[in-house]
């Protein structure tokens, strides 16, 4: 299996990414084409994606917010799905630095985004109790309420208020 990251909307990989990409997430919590291009340039965004056989099998995109590696994307490939595939791939991410993670789901109100909750326990994720409402990623577009999830603890106020400016100022900068 072969780990890489993708720079640019040239990469052998960018077209498959962004269809599981398209496929994962529903409109509200994706950027459009042309913003996901533009962030590529940011030296704090990061696009990996694992591959075996030539074949893309899932990818992560996630920002250094200098004291958290905040995980903004995170899909598997639907025809890779159940394999185990996503719980290896992200723990073998998350040792891969020592800084903490912090991302964000659906609040858990179905069977569907309880599943995913209890997928990111399992890996040692704890449930954050600070509110926080995503910005939006398109014009006219309402904030989503969302839950924090952080490894290996919980994070402190100070560290959200932190990674929230970057959210949004940066990550997601408003129009």
């Amino acid at each position: 299996m072969d780990i890489s990251r993708i720079r640019n909307e040239k990469d052998v990989f960018f077209r498959t990414f962004w269809k599981i990409y398209e496929l994962a997430f529903p409109f509200c919590e994706r950027r459009p084409l042309e913003e996901q291009i533009r962030i590529f340039t940011d030296k704090t965004y990061f696009l990996d994606v694992w591959a075996e056989n030539e074949a893309l099998l899932g990818f992560i995109g996630w920002w250094n917010c200098g004291d958290l590696r905040f995980v903004e994307h995170y899909a598997i490939h639907p025809d890779h799905r159940s394999k185990g595939y996503g719980s290896r791939f992200l723990s073998g991410w998350i040792n891969q630095d020592t800084l903490p993670v912090l991302l964000e789901i659906e609040p858990a109100v179905d069977e569907t985004s309880r599943r995913r909750q209890n997928f990111y326990r399992k890996l040692g994720f704890k449930d954050n109790v600070i509110k926080h409402c995503q910005p939006p990623y398109h014009k006219g577009e309402k904030p989503l309420n969302l839950w924090l999830m952080s490894y290996p603890r919980e994070i402190s106020a100070n560290c959200y208020e932190r990674f929230y400016s970057k959210q949004r100022t940066e990550i997601i900068p408003q129009f």
